[in-house]
């Protein structure tokens, strides 16, 4: 991918789509090209680790994990001065609690990290 911003330019949106690529090898190409435009990075069916003392098992079903860049939706509708990542975890509702956002915030620790806002559908 080109890193200069204006072999882009009138080019822009743009879909592409990656195979089987690792993490590290595109963001920093992706993030010089679009600049200060919004986008995402998309890894698809990761599998989370098993965290049997928070009572959860790894799965790779719905598991994902996106990058946005410059915005805080996955819509890319709403401009932002930062970098969101998302974790998708597995919806679970057992008698109207959600049990799984609970994992998110699980998986955010592991990292040293945590989790800012609210689960989202």
């Amino acid at each position: 991918m080109p890193t200069d911003p204006a072999a882009y330019e009138g080019r822009l949106p743009l879909e592409w789509e990656l195979l089987n690529v690792p993490v590290g090898s595109i963001e920093d190409a992706f993030t010089a090209a679009i600049g200060p435009s919004r986008g995402e990075i998309n890894w698809e069916l990761p599998c989370w680790p098993d965290a049997p003392g928070a009572g959860f098992h790894g799965e790779s079903k719905h598991a994902e994990v996106t990058l946005l860049f410059n915005t805080t939706t996955r819509d890319l509708d709403e401009p932002a001065d930062e970098h969101t990542v998302l974790l998708h975890v597995r919806r679970a509702l057992v008698d109207g609690r959600q049990l799984r956002e609970p994992y998110a915030h699980w998986l955010a620790d592991q990292l040293g990290l945590t989790v800012v806002g609210p689960g989202q559908r």
